[in-house]
């Protein structure tokens, strides 16, 4: 359970906190909105203005760290440790607060390890600035859920006999996926074939995506709706899939009824196509 105690967090090899010898001592920019990204525009001729949608610019993280050695040299190893671990990047990384249940991305654009005398025997400090482009922070536990495609029952097998024989009960083609965040979260989808044209529908917020594909058994396609990829066999892009006047779905907060339709192959008896939804608890 999340807590106030900002207890551990993990940055790649290492770990900051309870039972290390790198103690948190403070920590902004974790809680607090980022800038905001306006739309606003003054009313000609009135007071006031228009004002339109809302969007937040990037998140940065400051963490302050005290490096606690066992001796000169333990905390020389430790402040180069540090220095290692906080080189400049190509992408992103996780920073995860391990203890409240909370993960950004972020790449660390500053970093303080000052040389004090006064405290040079087993004590130093240092702090840390991550930059996080996408300001969202995310749940520590990735969420999945699958369904197969909307399949109607067989029926009834005529002519009649004794015992009767029924069909297949059908497949209703529908998962519900629970964002417990405070904003909407990005699913990244992923179609296993055999299917024609697969579509997706957000049945609690509204809108269709639509692919205007054909996926053969032990073909599937990748779609990242944060980023608007569509990527076949997860490596090759298939933007152009995308039938014209589809809605991108996003998890809103709480329950989300996500529906998956599509077209069964001739030659694929028995094969069902498989939706996977994946996403993490989001919050601004």
């Amino acid at each position: 359970m999340p807590q106030q105690r900002l207890g551990r967090v993990q940055w790649g090899p290492l770990q900051f906190g309870p039972g290390s010898q790198y103690s948190v001592t403070g920590v902004s920019g974790l809680d607090d909105l980022p800038d905001i990204r306006s739309d606003d525009m003054a009313r000609p001729g009135q007071h006031g203005e228009y004002t339109g949608p809302d969007y937040t610019g990037a998140r940065t993280v400051q963490m302050k760290l005290g490096l606690r050695g066992q001796s000169p040299d333990d905390l020389r190893a430790l402040s180069l440790t540090l220095r290692n671990a906080t080189q400049p990047q190509d992408e992103p990384a996780a920073l995860q607060l391990l203890d409240q249940d909370i993960l950004v991305w972020g790449k660390v654009r500053k970093r303080s390890i000052p040389y004090d005398a006064e405290y040079l025997w087993s004590i130093g400090d240092a702090a840390i600035e991550w930059y996080c482009a996408d300001p969202y922070l995310y749940g520590l536990t990735e969420r999945s859920a699958s369904t197969a495609a909307y399949s109607p029952s067989s029926g009834r097998t005529y002519p009649l006999t004794h015992p009767r024989t029924y069909g297949s009960a059908g497949t209703t083609g529908r998962i519900t996926a629970v964002n417990a965040g405070a904003a909407a979260a990005y699913p990244v989808l992923r179609i296993d074939g055999p299917v024609a044209t697969p579509a997706i529908e957000n049945v609690t917020a509204g809108g269709v995506l639509t692919l205007d594909a054909t996926l053969q058994p032990g073909e599937y396609v990748l779609i990242d709706t944060r980023n608007r990829g569509v990527q076949f066999m997860g490596s090759s892009p298939r933007r152009s899939w995308v039938r014209a006047g589809s809605v991108w779905p996003q998890l809103q907060p709480g329950a989300n009824e996500i529906a998956y339709r599509g077209s069964a192959l001739a030659g694929a008896p028995g094969q069902s196509s498989l939706l996977t939804v994946t996403w993490r608890d989001t919050s601004l």
